[in-house]
C-alpha cells in the first residue's frame, strides 16, 4: 500500500524544485537581455535617433595647390616634369612652411577676423554635439583653436608636391569660404618670403653699389683737383712730349757745337763764333730748363707729381673696379632672388559642395550596432568566466 502522506511531500519537493528552476532561468534570461538592451539596442537606438534627426549636415569644401620656384637641376615626374617643363620647379620646403602656417593660430585669428567663424561655429542651428561651445562656459580663442583642428585637414603628395586643402562647415558657402580664406593667406605668406628674401638680398647689394659709386666720385674730384691744380693731365703724354722736346733740342745744340767746330776750324776769329756760343749757351740752358720739368727737385717737376699722380691714379682704377664688382654682385644678387622666388599655383579652385559628405548616417548606426555587439560578446565572455570560478 502507498501512503498518501508520502507522495504528497514528494510531489510538493518536484513542484518547489520546478519553481526554483524556472525562477532561475527568468532571471538569466533577463539579466541577458538587460545587458543587450543596455550595450546593443539602447546605443543603437540613440545613434539612429542621433544621426537621423538631430545630427547636423556637414559640408566639405576642397581645393590642391603646390608651391613652386623657377626651375633648378633635377630630375622630376609627374605634375613636377611638367612645371618644369614650363620653366618652374618644386619646393617642398616651403610647402611644408605654407602647411605649418595654415595650422598657426596666427591664420586662425585672421580667418575669424574675416570669416566670423566663432558666430558661424556657435550657430544654434548646429546640433548640440557639433555645435562650439554648447555648454556656455568656454568661447576663450584657446578653445575655438582646439575646436577647429577638426574642421580641416592639409595633405602633400609627396611624388608630386601638391598639397590638398579640406575644409568643413555647416554651410556650403562657409566651406567654401574658409577654403579660400587659407589659400589667399598662404599667398600673403609667400610674398612675405619672397619681399624679405628680396630686401635681405638686394638691400646689401644696393648699398655696396652705392659705396663704391661714391668713391668712385670722391677719387675722380681728387684727381681732377690734382690736374688743375697742378697743370697735370696725362703724365705719362705731357712727359713724353717733354722729352721729345729735349731730344730735339739735343739735336739742335749737336748740330751748333758741330758747325762752330767746323768754323773755327777754318776761320778761328770768324764774327759768327760769338753768335754760335751764345746760341749753344741758350739751347743749353733751355735743356736743362725742361729736363728739370722731368726729373728736377722742384714741386712742379714731373718726377715729383708722379707720386702722388700714380696714387690717385691708381685709387681710381681701384675704385673703378670695385665699382664693377659691386654691380656684378647686385646682378647676381637680383638672379638670386630670381632662382629663390616662389609661387603658389593653384591646382584646384575651392569647390562649393551642393550636398553633405558628413555625417555618413547609415555608415555610423551600423557602426555603433557593431560596436556594441562587440562589446556584448566580450562582457558575456567575461560574466560566464567570473561564474564558472564561483562554481
Amino acid at each position: 500500500m502507498t501512503n498518501p502522506l508520502l507522495d504528497v511531500q514528494v510531489s510538493s519537493k518536484k513542484k518547489e524544485k520546478q519553481i526554483t528552476k524556472g525562477l532561475t532561468g527568468f532571471f538569466k534570461k533577463t539579466s541577458k537581455n538587460k545587458l543587450l538592451m543596455g550595450v546593443v539596442v539602447v546605443p543603437t537606438l540613440l545613434s539612429a535617433i542621433y544621426f537621423g534627426v538631430f545630427a547636423s549636415n556637414v559640408y566639405v569644401s576642397e581645393s590642391s595647390f603646390v608651391i613652386r620656384s623657377p626651375r633648378t637641376q633635377g630630375s622630376l615626374s609627374g605634375l613636377g616634369a611638367l612645371l618644369q617643363g614650363a620653366g618652374f620647379s618644386r619646393s617642398q620646403d616651403d610647402t611644408f612652411t605654407v602647411q605649418e602656417f595654415m595650422r598657426s593660430r596666427d591664420a586662425l585669428s585672421k580667418l575669424n577676423g574675416n570669416l566670423k567663424l566663432k558666430e558661424h561655429f556657435s550657430s544654434s542651428s548646429i546640433d548640440f554635439i557639433n555645435r562650439f561651445n554648447a555648454l556656455g562656459f568656454g568661447g576663450q580663442a584657446e578653445d575655438l583653436y582646439r575646436y577647429f583642428q577638426d574642421k580641416f585637414s592639409i595633405e602633400m603628395d609627396s611624388s608630386s608636391s601638391i598639397t590638398i586643402l579640406k575644409s568643413k562647415a555647416f554651410s556650403p558657402e562657409m566651406a567654401q569660404n574658409i577654403n579660400e580664406s587659407f589659400l589667399r593667406e598662404a599667398e600673403t605668406l609667400i610674398n612675405q618670403l619672397n619681399d624679405r628674401a628680396r630686401n635681405d638680398l638686394v638691400e646689401f647689394s644696393e648699398k655696396d653699389v652705392k659705396e663704391s659709386a661714391a668713391n668712385v666720385k670722391k677719387i675722380a674730384d681728387q684727381l681732377n683737383g690734382f690736374r688743375i691744380k697742378n697743370g697735370v693731365f696725362d703724365l705719362q703724354q705731357q712727359t713724353k712730349v717733354q722729352l721729345q722736346l729735349v731730344s730735339k733740342l739735343q739735336d739742335e745744340l749737336i748740330a751748333i757745337k758741330t758747325q762752330k767746330a767746323q768754323v773755327m776750324a777754318v776761320t778761328p776769329k770768324n764774327p759768327q763764333i760769338p753768335s754760335l756760343n751764345a746760341r749753344e749757351a741758350s739751347v743749353r740752358k733751355e735743356i736743362a730748363i725742361e729736363l728739370g720739368a722731368i726729373a728736377g727737385v722742384g714741386n712742379t717737376s714731373f718726377s715729383n707729381k708722379a707720386a702722388e699722380f700714380e696714387r690717385l691714379s691708381l685709387e681710381s682704377k681701384m675704385a673703378e673696379q670695385q665699382y664693377a664688382a659691386s654691380l656684378a654682385s647686385m646682378e647676381s644678387a637680383k638672379n638670386e632672388i630670381q632662382r629663390k622666388q616662389l609661387y603658389l599655383e593653384r591646382v584646384a579652385q575651392p569647390n562649393l559642395p551642393d550636398m553633405a559628405r558628413e555625417p555618413q548616417r547609415i555608415l555610423n548606426i551600423f557602426t555603433t550596432f557593431v560596436l556594441g555587439l562587440i562589446i556584448y560578446g566580450i562582457l558575456r565572455l567575461l560574466i560566464s568566466s567570473v561564474k564558472e570560478h564561483q562554481d
